[in-house]
């Protein structure tokens, strides 16, 4: 054989390769979502005037609420945000003191109506009662395409109440939100872990 029909033939068998190789139906990948490199779980102490103190992230800052629709609030009013800055969240909680046994029948009702809220984009709400000798609340744990996926209250059931939420400045994906939420849930367990009424 001389060397035209050789390089025919090998250039032929390629082909034929190449066609029968390519008749496969072409799938697409999954939308891929980029890698998260999570902060270091460290806990800062924090403590003022507000009749609380609890250990939050140290990769996160507080942010006084000063304002609340552009109403100025009362100087005792203790609301708070935890800004989860490298993660694009908000752990945002809110005070109360109790004045009236009926004021804390009313502010779990408004808790649980506030969760509520999330039925048409949650899978599911399950509570956690947390029971702890001066520690008394609920968690929320909510999951799918919900706003918050975790919400909170805490309480003396004397004088103070705490309502806490978690939101992210994204487009609810529980996908790809999950990881984060889970890394920030462990957050929230240790702040209520080490919450304390003053």
């Amino acid at each position: 054989m001389n060397k035209r029909k050789i390089i025919f033939y090998i250039n032929l068998i390629c082909f034929c390769v190449t066609i029968y190789g390519c008749t496969e139906n072409y799938i697409p990948r999954d939308k891929a979502y980029p890698r998260i490199q999570f902060p270091k779980q460290t806990y800062v102490h924090y403590a003022s005037s507000c009749p609380y103190e609890f250990e939050y992230p140290s990769y996160a800052q507080i942010e006084e609420k000063n304002t609340f629709f552009n109403r100025d609030l009362k100087n005792d009013s203790c609301w708070i945000n935890i800004d989860l800055r490298e993660l694009n969240g908000k752990i945002h909680l809110s005070y109360k003191h109790i004045a009236h046994p009926d004021t804390l029948y009313k502010l779990m009702e408004d808790a649980y109506k506030l969760t509520s809220k999330h039925t048409l984009k949650a899978d599911y709400i399950k509570d956690s009662i947390i029971d702890e000798e001066h520690l008394k609340g609920i968690w929320y744990d909510v999951g799918g395409n919900a706003a918050s996926s975790v919400q909170f209250f805490l309480t003396d059931e004397k004088h103070h109440y705490l309502r806490g939420a978690l939101y992210f400045t994204v487009t609810p994906n529980i996908d790809s939100m999950s990881p984060i939420i889970n890394f920030v849930k462990e957050d929230i367990r240790h702040l209520i872990h080490t919450f304390k009424w003053k």
